[in-house]
């Protein structure tokens, strides 16, 4: 794992670290396509094409990673290769090289806009005419499982060189999907920093790949169980009036719902001593968002 610091940049805060657990890549093989039995894919995702259907056209098409990979077959001549959106509409086109028979349709990303979940169509054209097309369903599935204190999992992956970290956290994003997507931003609403600062929410971004078939443990920069104020900024949360009270962080993805997860606190100690005991906490409703991650 990579540590990454950067500084606050109105009020955001870039935080790429994260730990995948499982495969780095995860591949989605299409209706009527075949995978290498090289490269794994997702359990349920594979079809044999049919003898003499359209997509004889086609040796492979998976999602690797952040792209969608167009294998063509060694006798299919195209000159380009479409990407049909689930709304029916041309999501992009991806013209054939010279003496090349593969083509990438990047969907995810940090330059990317993400994609909307659901089937896809890819044509391999020849001039004006489709000579060979199939299907690919694309459909995430994200649930933030656990929200994690520092100070109670000192065992984890913390930076600890920072005087701070046993006011860290972490969560765990699982992806029961078939298809990956991608973290652009975490969204803590009423944590322990947020009341320090006066703020219902803060954002801090992330570039995270979510591999389907994998749970990923995403680290972030900030203190987010921070009671006090430091240095003049921000003031001390007033723990002895607060009782019980939710965390709630969403995660702002580039392709299918936000999840999100409550997490309730009780705050006890003094103004100056906060003490904090994490009761229960849980995946809520998921927000469904845009191709480029708003939601919708």
């Amino acid at each position: 794992m990579n540590d990454n610091t950067t500084a606050p940049t109105h009020g955001k805060c870039i935080d790429r670290r994260t730990v995948l657990s499982g495969l780095s890549a995860t591949l989605v093989a299409l209706s009527g396509c075949s995978s290498s039995p090289s490269e794994p894919t997702s359990p349920g995702s594979e079809t044999s094409p049919p003898p003499g259907g359209e997509s004889d056209a086609f040796e492979r098409v998976a999602m690797t990673e952040t792209g969608l990979v167009v294998e063509l077959a060694s006798d299919t001549n195209a000159d380009s290769v479409n990407l049909i959106n689930p709304n029916g509409e041309m999501n992009s086109l991806q013209r054939v090289q010279e003496g090349a028979t593969q083509v990438t349709f990047q969907l995810l990303g940090e330059a990317e806009d993400g994609y909307t979940p659901g089937e896809y169509r890819v044509v391999a054209v020849a001039g004006d005419e489709p000579i060979g097309k199939t299907t690919i369903s694309l459909e995430p599935e994200l649930t933030i499982t656990d929200v994690m204190w520092a100070q109670n999992h000192p065992d984890m992956d913390w930076d600890k060189d920072r005087s701070t970290w046993q006011q860290l956290a972490a969560f765990s994003i699982e992806n029961t999907g078939n298809a990956p997507s991608f973290l652009t931003m975490a969204r803590w609403t009423d944590a322990p920093l947020c009341r320090v600062k006066s703020q219902e929410t803060m954002e801090f971004g992330h570039n995270t790949l979510l591999p389907a078939g994998e749970t990923t443990t995403v680290y972030s920069s900030a203190p987010i169980y921070q009671t006090e104020g430091r240095l003049g900024m921000g003031a001390h949360v007033n723990c002895s009036d607060l009782g019980t009270a939710p965390l709630t962080v969403t995660g702002a993805v580039q392709a299918g719902a936000n999840p999100s997860y409550s997490q309730t606190i009780e705050y006890g100690g003094t103004n100056n001593s906060c003490e904090l005991t994490i009761v229960d906490g849980g995946p809520t409703d998921s927000t469904q968002t845009t191709s480029n991650g708003e939601d919708a």
